[in-house]
């Protein structure tokens, strides 16, 4: 009897262990972390959806910008005026005439349908189409267009679709004053034509100019590293808050893709010449009609050649003066600098460009100049400037007479 009561109290004290261990430890299989409760683990992980994802502050910034821009950001499809190619076919016959075709990106400024782009995008075309709505793939709603109005000279220029009465999207133009280097930049256009494209850089720099970029000669203009190719012409430059602040228009590319060098024409010169374009069917602009450099840039021969003394740090000298232009008129010569305009110091040729484009035709332009070694006050009334003017050979594009380099448009 003692011996079977032992027995029964030792068995009760591991009942009451094992309990208690369950209650403690849990599930003994799990504890021991079986075959099976190793695989019910992975499949319940695998099956379960994940909570929405948190964003931390700033993660969607550059995708609510894009998404400001992009709807207003239209494909503009162009069929150029035939052209001859002037040799015989392979089989002995007279040549066929081509019909060059091309794609470049426009911006959405009304909701009834003008379109702002650039001029060498639409130039000598014979058909204009553009694709509204291919931000979110296919190609978007089709229009015939029309051009209102172009200015080569700023390579800016208006196009109009009808839209039937339908409001489209319009992009939020920005102020170009307020960009400053080192800024966000989102680059928006149909690069390549392969549909509406996003892509982020910064602005590399600002007021860029004279540089040689896809056969022409900008303006000062926006400098930037996002991603810019052939069909982004015309598109859209945004800041961080979906402002456009730019139209993109060229690059500088030994490959003719994008290098990390692209720019881009500053919104608020667009929008001046815009406006003019479409009250107007185009652009006047102000013209000196000389050609010239900065004087910092002249070598020490070209200044013994010049005769412009050594103490003559600042302003811009004349190496060219066009015949029947404003600046022959006022009695500007050759070799003359010009260091002050309307009172203000000539820094640069920039800074006189500038400053002559943003007055009116007719206006009279106070220049103070040194002719050989003499201070002098001229007076210039500044007429417009015809459409061909500063037309020269590449070749004088590049530098004036005695090796001075100047602006190829002659500017301004």
């Amino acid at each position: 009897m003692k011996k079977a009561s032992s027995y029964a109290a030792f068995f009760a004290v591991g009942v009451a262990a094992c309990a208690i261990g369950i209650k403690t430890f849990g599930d003994p299989a799990a504890l021991f972390n079986t075959p099976t409760a190793s695989k019910q683990a992975v499949l319940t992980a695998l099956n379960t959806t994940p909570p929405a994802l948190k964003h931390f502050t700033g993660d969607t910034v550059v995708a609510d910008a894009a998404a400001k821009v992009d709807a207003a950001v239209v494909t503009v499809h162009t069929v150029g005026k035939p052209v001859q190619n002037g040799g015989d076919s392979i089989f002995g016959g007279p040549s066929q005439p081509q019909t060059p075709q091309g794609a470049g990106s426009g911006i959405i400024i009304s909701p009834d349908g003008y379109i702002l782009t650039n001029n060498h995008v639409v130039a000598d075309t014979s058909k204009l189409t553009v694709n509204v709505g291919d931000s979110k793939g296919g190609v978007g709603k089709a229009y015939s267009a029309h051009v209102v109005g172009t200015d080569p000279v700023t390579d800016i220029a208006v196009v109009k679709i009808d839209t039937d009465g339908v409001k489209l999207p319009v992009a939020q133009l920005g102020n170009s004053d307020d960009v400053r280097i080192g800024d966000w930049a989102i680059a928006v256009g149909n690069p390549l034509d392969v549909g509406t494209t996003v892509t982020l850089g910064i602005i590399s720099a600002l007021n860029r100019s004279g540089q040689s970029a896809e056969g022409q000669s900008i303006l000062p203009a926006i400098q930037t590293d996002a991603a810019i190719n052939p069909g982004n012409s015309g598109g859209a430059l945004a800041n961080i808050d979906g402002q456009v602040i730019g139209i993109n228009e060229a690059i500088l590319s030994p490959s003719g893709t994008s290098s990390g060098i692209g720019f881009a024409i500053p919104i608020n010169r667009a929008k001046q010449i815009a406006a003019e374009l479409i009250k107007n069917g185009k652009a006047s602009h102000p013209y000196l009609g000389v050609a010239y450099a900065d004087i910092s840039r002249l070598s020490d021969d070209d200044r013994t050649n010049a005769g412009i003394s050594s103490d003559i740090t600042q302003g811009v000298v004349i190496s060219n003066v066009y015949p029947k232009t404003p600046a022959a008129a006022a009695g500007l010569h050759r070799y003359d600098v010009i260091a002050t305009a309307n009172g203000q110091p000539i820094v640069d040729q920039d800074s006189l460009g500038n400053l002559i484009q943003g007055l009116p035709i007719g206006s009279t332009l106070t220049l103070g100049v040194i002719s050989d070694g003499t201070p002098r006050t001229v007076a210039v009334t500044l007429r417009e400037r015809p459409v061909t003017f500063g037309q020269r050979p590449a070749r004088q594009q590049q530098q004036g007479p005695q090796g001075f380099p100047f602006s190829p448009f002659g500017q301004p």
